[in-house]
């Protein structure tokens, strides 16, 4: 029941932790806070998720199975974006410098960045329709979370705060909603032991 409980609160911080970033933007660059945030949030969101893929393995094993392979590629490359922000901003190149030297590594650039980096949010559409699918979650979430990921990627693209800000919270409100079934089905399970 601890690891559960664990995963519970990891559903809700993770998404938190990664909506903190924006609030230490630089110019609409990551910087060194808000790049290790975002590196940071991958560790719990993901432990979390992997507690909701134990629940779609029951239902969906083999698409559960890929999906996982597939989140963690989106951890992968989420945490790279995170600390290509947190080593621009320590070696203050807090402009396009940085990014237009990717330029010069296409291969490594596509392989560390640009492939696993829209892979998280598609992580996320393919865990939406999943809960949708199976409906192991109310629908209402399913379809936030869709709509989140969909979404996720403007937040970060157009380096608007305030696109940030509505995004995010627009990914924590499912995921506070998992948080919180979670948390209350290990209490569930305990009890029927």
């Amino acid at each position: 029941m601890v690891v559960q409980r664990l995963q519970a609160v990891a559903l809700f911080l993770g998404p938190v932790i990664f909506a903190a970033s924006p609030f230490f933007w630089v110019d609409g660059h990551y910087g060194v806070n808000g790049g290790m945030l975002i590196a940071l949030s991958m560790v719990p969101w993901v432990y979390g998720l992997i507690g909701e893929y134990e629940r779609l393995r029951e239902r969906i094993p083999v698409a559960a199975g890929l999906w996982l392979l597939l989140l963690l590629i989106g951890m992968f490359g989420s945490i790279a974006f995170g600390l290509q922000g947190f080593f621009e901003g320590v070696f203050g190149l807090h402009d396009q410098v940085g990014l237009a030297r990717f330029g010069d590594y296409p291969p490594q650039s596509l392989l560390v960045l640009w492939l696993p980096g829209p892979t998280f949010p598609l992580a996320m559409l393919v865990f939406g329709v999943f809960l949708f699918w199976t409906r192991l979650s109310p629908r209402w979430v399913a379809v936030l979370i869709c709509l989140a990921a969909v979404v996720f990627p403007l937040g970060r693209v157009l380096r608007l705060e305030w696109v940030a800000y509505i995004v995010d919270l627009l990914v924590i409100i499912p995921f506070a909603q998992l948080a919180w079934s979670a948390w209350h089905r290990t209490t569930a399970d305990s009890t029927m032991s």
